[in-house]
């Protein structure tokens, strides 16, 4: 910046030109911090791409057998594993994956052992199946990682990784049980557990959808290409929003809701970083949804989808698009099995089991169930008010011809859609500013004593409205 720029009396400094202070502002933002962060993750995030591109291109250019195809996937995988920087972790996570094939092998001579005498449905449905006592297992290694085994700075770096496998695990033995899938060989199960599209950052796939690479290869072309530079485009732009602009745009001198909401938006930003990252990963791989598998012009593996969160229609909405492979995990494999008991219990149950997931970790616990406790009571005043006003404003649209007086784009469902709107946007600076790094050191009861305890009374509201239903 040049002198001539500034006023001539050091007094006249206080009057200066915004725009010229917010344009050196900016241009040490990048220097200082978006560049940085970009050069940060630059190589790790070069070798994810290179190894899974190179796959996707090896795997539709050679015919491979099936054994080659897996142990190639699982080589792949390995070897990513082995640029984390613990090595207490990497042998954590080798030990698991032997330990739980020879898990997989007693259960399915369980499963045999109990068809020879006849008692396999009544196992199924027992609480002590096969699938509930890994999930027990799983549970308790996790919550025992996560407070006792290992010390924070290994778990943190594989607790990721730990989770997605456990997941796949869950979902291989659940289907197993109903024989959806059949016993795995040691190649194909160390292909799948490992697979270089997903170990690192997920997402959870089935062992169907992990297969189908191998039966049917996705054929590659430019907008195979396109689709990976944009999605880590996009990934690496939440990345600078979350580390950079957010306290760029709402410094400290703010009110101390805003201060929240940076908080919350910051974090919610570093999701959708890793989010898009790990399409990134599946679509350097030549995995897509299976929707468009077929379809050579479209590559798309949805994840997350941010505009579905940054405007809250519902509680619900939000929890769906967060992560949509997880939440189509729970839906199947939780969710399901505990809705005979009825849907709060189930809903209670799903989010219980995603915090268990997530190493039982307190604040990330209190999110989930207390995300999960609103959702419910969410959707319970919306169904009475769509009853009370004949008001189509529930938290999905009515399907095929809507009976409502008013219908969805009326002005009263729009008036009540923009209140609910606000509340749940309340609602997520609430919640996500608990996973700010100051609550370790403050306490969740502080932080949310900060903006007087508010997602709790428009919920104690909620509860009100409903007892008298």
């Amino acid at each position: 910046m040049h002198s001539s720029e500034w006023f001539e009396t050091d007094e006249s400094l206080l009057f200066y030109d915004d725009n010229i202070i917010l344009e050196e502002t900016s241009q040490g933002v990048w220097e200082d911090c978006v560049a940085p962060s970009i050069f940060s993750v630059a190589y790790f995030l070069s070798q994810l791409v290179l190894v899974n591109f190179i796959f996707a291109l090896f795997v539709s250019t050679v015919r491979l057998k099936k054994e080659l195809f897996h142990l190639l996937s699982g080589v792949c995988g390995l070897y990513l594993i082995y640029q984390l920087e613990f090595y207490e972790g990497k042998l954590l996570l080798i030990l698991v994956f032997s330990s739980s094939y020879l898990v997989l092998i007693l259960i399915d001579l369980l499963q045999k052992a109990l068809s020879l005498l006849g008692k396999e449905k009544i196992h199924r449905t027992s609480y002590f199946s096969s699938s509930n006592i890994i999930k027990y297992t799983l549970i308790v290694i996790l919550v025992l990682c996560e407070y006792f085994l290992m010390n924070a700075a290994t778990w943190l770096e594989i607790r990721g990784l730990v989770m997605v496998f456990s997941m796949k695990l869950i979902s291989l033995v659940d289907d197993m049980e109903k024989d959806i899938v059949q016993f795995p060989s040691f190649f194909n199960y160390f292909g799948y557990i490992f697979c270089g599209a997903n170990v690192i950052f997920g997402p959870w796939i089935s062992f169907d959808e992990y297969n189908l690479m191998y039966d049917k290869p996705t054929r590659k072309n430019f907008r195979w290409m396109f689709s990976i530079v944009r999605t880590l485009a996009i990934s690496l732009f939440f990345l600078t929003v979350s580390n950079c602009f957010c306290n760029y745009v709402i410094d400290g001198e703010m009110p101390v809701f805003l201060q929240s909401y940076k908080e919350a938006l910051s974090f919610r930003t570093s999701h959708y970083f890793v989010s898009f990252l790990s399409e990134v990963t599946m679509l350097s791989a030549g995995y897509k949804n299976s929707k468009i598998w077929n379809e050579p012009d479209k590559w798309r593996y949805e994840i997350v989808n941010p505009l579905k969160i940054e405007y809250p229609t519902a509680l619900a909405t939000v929890v769906t698009h967060w992560n949509k492979p997880m939440h189509d995990f729970l839906k199947k494999y939780v969710y399901r099995s505990w809705l005979p008991l009825g849907k709060f219990y189930a809903i209670l149950a799903t989010f219980v089991m995603s915090s268990f997931l997530h190493g039982f970790e307190l604040k990330v616990s209190v999110v989930l169930i207390t995300i999960g406790i609103f959702s419910y009571l969410q959707f319970a005043l919306r169904e009475y008010f769509a009853g009370a006003f004949d008001c189509c404003m529930r938290v999905h649209p009515c399907k095929g011809c809507c009976k409502h007086k008013h219908k969805r784009e009326a002005l009263l469902s729009i008036c009540f859609r923009l209140l609910f709107t606000l509340t749940n946007v309340i609602h997520l600076v609430y919640l996500g500013m608990l996973m700010d790094s100051s609550t370790d050191e403050i306490g969740i009861i502080n932080k949310w004593r900060s903006l007087y305890f508010i997602s709790f009374w428009l919920m104690s509201i909620n509860v009100s409205i409903i007892l008298q239903i």
